[in-house]
């Protein structure tokens, strides 16, 4: 299994040779280092070129109390990142505590916004660098990674920056003081197609990744210094999520002034899909020594899941289903005391208060059977947390669940005395036993892309070109059926024959569905919900459908309970649901607002719309 990263990492070359020089090689005359130096052999180029690694943000490790659940699926106490998102805050998420941010700690200083035209420099800058001839001790393979690796993160951080803020300039050059094109809004001419603003940096994405997927590595040679870094699977399925985001209805609004799915890149999307998921399958069996093996759709098989997230024994979280994530360096009490304390679970667990699932988003997960979570369950001591599908148990813990040494007590009082909201612990992160008591040498890292999520793109795509859930389009392979029943299988749930009948006509009250909604549609979207919970998806799902504002005014509710006399059995009598927070969503929110300095550097960048 994989060690600890950058503890071994050519990474911390980037830190020693460049600690204090902000402005990227305006280097000091004391330092006495030359450009020969930093990029004249390949251990010192990727020294360098690592600080896009460091710069990536987890979206549940960014700092104190940031996660990006910020959709309605969780609640948290006020002054966190869940809080303020829900209530519409998003200043607070640009400036205090969200992915956007720069976080009180050095360490996490990685703030999408903050970070975004240093990250698109250094990717620029090594670019030329390649092309400069100062490199001289480097194979062909590995000025191919250097170039492959510069190319993916200048997508890559293109990509998050713009399926949050909307339409960007493509950033694809070192600027000077003299030459800063940074005109906003833009068009560009491919195959004879004009794509304008949010698709224009789509597709300048999709075409710099590409060109990494070629140049990149589909299995990166010593795993204990390379694990983590991009790879050609990884290219592939960021340009499928790029096309995915370009053809939503939100995006292609922007573009084109059309509130549906775009067709033409829906099947190009549902392409770039196949391509990725067929390079992962190829790759079975190529996994490090001593990690979880993928079955034979290139998923880890669910004994083996919590791997995806979390470890025990200080080593990497992530099986090869994780296409993309940031590695993890620290590991043990600072993990589970301070970190995920600080963004997710209970008091009684980790020994600080966080955020915990909202109860609606608790009723996206199945029964058993797959049929919906109807509220008369509550009261139900079977069929309101047992008869459930499995994730459910993977995702989170509930009263009276024993973890090593602790019992847990979510009572409305004990809720009350350690300032939770919510009678629910979310797991996901947590490796089987990890207590406040028992922190061993874990950690977790949250995958910002998963083979799963390329499934669930490909049946989105499929079945919103094509109408329907059983076709397979000419030269793909699978149908948008054969592709949510893939990943349906692997938590053991009945295939969408079997359960499809269970969503005709029955959205969830309170959530972004429609009961007009084809039967499929509310099915595949819910299981990204549930397959994806707490991965940092579910914001940018609704936005980019535009069915966030739906949830307008919606009360945030928690199931609350006594217990009977002095036992820690529930009295079923008392099982009721709170309203604890209204959720805010207007049009404003379907994008982040700039800061202020940004919205005055060039005469076209506007201010986003609300804001």
């Amino acid at each position: 299994m994989i060690r600890k990263l950058f503890q071994t990492s050519l990474f911390f070359i980037a830190l020693m040779i460049f600690t204090g020089c902000e402005d990227y090689l305006n280097i000091p005359p004391v330092a006495e280092i030359s450009e020969e130096q930093v990029f004249g052999t390949y251990e010192s180029f990727q020294g360098f070129q690592d600080k896009l690694i460091r710069n990536l943000v987890d979206y549940n490790r960014h700092g104190a109390r940031v996660t990006h659940s910020i959709g309605g699926e969780a609640l948290s106490p006020s002054g966190q990142s869940v809080y303020n998102g829900n209530i519409g805050n998003y200043y607070y998420l640009l400036t205090n505590r969200g992915i956007y941010a720069i976080a009180e700690l050095e360490a996490f200083k990685a703030g999408l916004y903050s970070h975004m035209w240093e990250n698109c420099r250094i990717a620029n800058l090594c670019l030329e660098k390649l092309e400069s001839g100062l490199l001289v001790e480097a194979t062909q393979n590995q000025r191919d990674w250097l170039r492959g690796q510069a190319l993916f993160f200048r997508a890559y951080y293109h990509y998050e920056f713009v399926r949050s803020f909307g339409t960007i300039p493509y950033v694809d050059t070192v600027f000077s003081a003299e030459d800063q094109n940074m005109k906003r809004h833009w068009t560009y001419e491919k195959n004879g197609t004009t794509y304008k603003d949010v698709q224009a940096v789509f597709e300048r994405i999709v075409e710099d990744l590409d060109e990494a997927s070629e140049l990149l590595p589909d299995v990166w040679p010593s795993p204990n210094i390379n694990w983590g870094r991009p790879t050609s699977v990884a290219a592939l399925g960021f340009k499928a999520k790029a096309l995915q985001f370009s053809a939503s209805p939100l995006f292609n609004e922007q573009a084109t002034g059309v509130l549906e799915y775009n067709q033409e890149l829906l099947d190009r999307c549902a392409v770039a899909c196949q391509e990725a998921i067929d390079l992962a399958i190829s790759l079975k069996g190529t996994q490090p020594a001593g990690m979880p093996e993928v079955n034979a759709d290139g998923l880890t098989e669910f004994a083996d899941f919590r791997t995806v997230f979390a470890t025990f024994d200080g080593t990497q979280p992530g099986t090869p289903e994780v296409l993309f994530h940031r590695p993890v360096d620290i590991y043990g009490a600072n993990v589970v005391r301070q970190s995920e304390a600080r963004n997710y679970s209970v008091r009684q667990l980790t020994g600080q208060k966080a955020a915990q699932g909202s109860q609606m988003y608790l009723d996206k997960f199945e029964m058993k059977d797959g049929s919906r979570y109807q509220l008369a369950y509550d009261t139900d001591p079977v069929r309101r947390w047992d008869d459930r599908d499995n994730r459910f148990d993977f995702t989170f813990y509930v009263h009276g669940d024993v973890i090593d040494d602790i019992t847990l007590d979510l009572s409305t009082a004990q809720l009350t005395a350690d300032g939770a909201l919510n009678s629910n612990a979310i797991r996901k992160f947590m490796e089987d036993g990890v207590t406040k008591n028992n922190v061993g040498e874990a950690t977790y890292s949250t995958p910002l892309l998963r083979l799963a999520d390329i499934y669930l793109t490909y049946a989105e795509a499929v079945f919103e070109s094509t109408g329907s859930y059983t076709v397979v389009p000419a030269g793909l392979k699978l149908s948008a059926e054969d592709a949510v029943n893939v990943v349906r299988r692997r938590a053991g749930q009945p295939d969408v024959a079997d359960v499809l009948a269970f969503y005709d006509g029955n959205a969830q009250p309170g959530s972004c569905e429609l009961d007009s909604d084809p039967a499929f549609r509310l099915l595949y979207r819910n299981e990204r919900a549930v397959e994806l919970a707490y991965e940092g998806v579910y914001w940018f799902d609704i936005r980019r459908w535009k069915r966030a504002h739906l949830k307008d005014g919606v009360q945030i509710t928690a199931l609350n309970f006594d217990l009977v006399g002095d036992t820690q059995e529930i009295d079923n009598a008392t099982v009721k649901r709170v309203d604890k927070q209204g959720f805010v969503f207007k049009d404003a929110h379907y994008w982040m607002l700039f800061e202020t300095s940004l919205t005055r550097f060039t005469y076209d960048w506007e201010q986003n719309p609300g804001w």
